[in-house]
């Protein structure tokens, strides 16, 4: 009896010992797996919003890039109008029965020559539809004489008079400077609706050559140097400084008129614009966009002959001053409503120059003859407000 109970004190004590053991390893293994779960679900919680760093970029257009690297437009714009434009002044001279005359005019084909008319019409019949002049305006009708010049002179015309030709050359850069003297003039041009006109030429045998692509109304024209003022005392003498000096010995009274003389002659002057043939009164824009080496260029024109087509460029100079070809535009082609349009792009291209660019629109495409590269309108390149030339 004794040995079993020690074996059975024996095996509770052993028992005791394999539960408290046993109870030991499952609270470690609970603390163990506390640690585990807590670190497993920190692991898995998102890391607390931070407040993004902004980059700016700036861009002519207001808008920015999300790559962080800024993009510059740079835009201009051309305003194309009615070119050749200037003035014409005139002097008579009566004694000599000499008209001269000293254009001012810009807008030309460069190295051309032009027929001019000095005839009594308004210039809202300097042409008709279809490019053909009016029957005075293309056939030249009074017997003068030019000096330095050609005139262009019909062997069977009668003489009428103030209707008179000559030929003007334009320079290497589309100017027309030289003067050119008519002899034979029975009157000074003061009749009323004398017009000077400038036609396509060189010639006036076919119709684009007819095309009268600058007319101006003849006015009596006083220079500001000239103007003398009549005094009680005698006549005005104009001094070389245009001031008035009365002269006691004089035997003739000034009079006020709107004519200025000159020297030996009387003088009149045109102001130069427009006329109503085909494509003589068009106009249009020019968009420049330049971004990322990109330039592209959107024009737009109206008051083009229906169905015609049309060279464009982008030259260097102004329009004063034009220079060669720097972008080829290619052809526009005008609706039946006489609109034309187009976006043409060139790449690499670094910056639009500033006063150093001028958009052109020529009458025809094939440039070679002079009537098709008439430049009918020009508009000089403006960089738009408050932007470098380049992005």
């Amino acid at each position: 009896m004794l040995k079993q109970a020690r074996l059975k004190s024996t095996l509770i004590r052993s028992m005791f010992i394999i539960l408290t053991f046993c109870m030991l390893i499952l609270t470690t293994a609970f603390v163990s797996f506390g640690v585990y779960a807590r670190g497993a679900t920190a692991a898995r919680l998102p890391d607390p919003p931070t407040t993004p760093v902004a980059t700016e970029t700036t861009s002519a257009t207001g808008t920015a890039t999300g790559t962080g690297t800024a993009t510059t437009t740079v835009t201009a714009q051309a305003v194309m109008q009615h070119t050749p434009n200037g003035v014409i002044r005139m002097t008579y001279n009566a004694n000599d029965k000499t008209l001269t005359l000293n254009p001012s005019m810009s807008g030309f084909k460069p190295n051309s020559t032009h027929p001019v008319k000095i005839e009594q019409a308004s210039c809202r019949t300097a042409g008709v539809g279809g490019g053909t002049a009016t029957a005075t305006g293309a056939t030249p009708t009074e017997k003068a004489t030019v000096s330095g010049t050609t005139a262009h002179v019909s062997s069977t015309s009668t003489s009428t008079p103030n209707q008179y030709s000559t030929t003007l050359t334009v320079d290497s850069t589309g100017h027309l400077k030289n003067s050119a003297t008519i002899y034979n003039v029975s009157a000074a041009p003061s009749a009323p609706n004398m017009r000077v006109t400038v036609y396509n030429g060189p010639g006036l045998q076919t119709a684009e050559e007819k095309v009268a692509i600058a007319c101006g109304a003849i006015k009596p024209y006083t220079p500001a140097a000239a103007t003398a003022t009549a005094t009680n005392t005698g006549t005005a003498t104009v001094t070389n400084t245009g001031t008035a000096t009365a002269v006691s010995t004089a035997t003739e009274t000034a009079t006020a008129t709107s004519t200025a003389t000159a020297g030996s002659g009387t003088m009149f002057s045109a102001d130069m614009g427009p006329t109503d043939n085909p494509n003589e009164r068009a106009s249009g824009t020019a968009q420049l966009s330049l971004s990322d080496g990109t330039l592209t260029v959107e024009m737009n024109v109206r008051g083009l002959a229906p169905n015609s087509t049309h060279d464009a460029h982008l030259h260097s100079g102004t329009c004063k001053n034009i220079g060669n070809v720097v972008y080829d535009l290619g052809t526009l082609t005008a609706t039946s409503q006489g609109t034309a349009s187009l976006t043409k792009t060139f790449k690499n291209v670094t910056s639009i120059p500033e006063n150093d660019l001028a958009a052109q629109v020529h009458y025809g495409t094939n440039l070679n003859d002079q009537a098709q590269y008439n430049p009918i309108m020009c508009g000089n390149v403006r960089i738009n407000q408050n932007q470098s030339t380049t992005p």
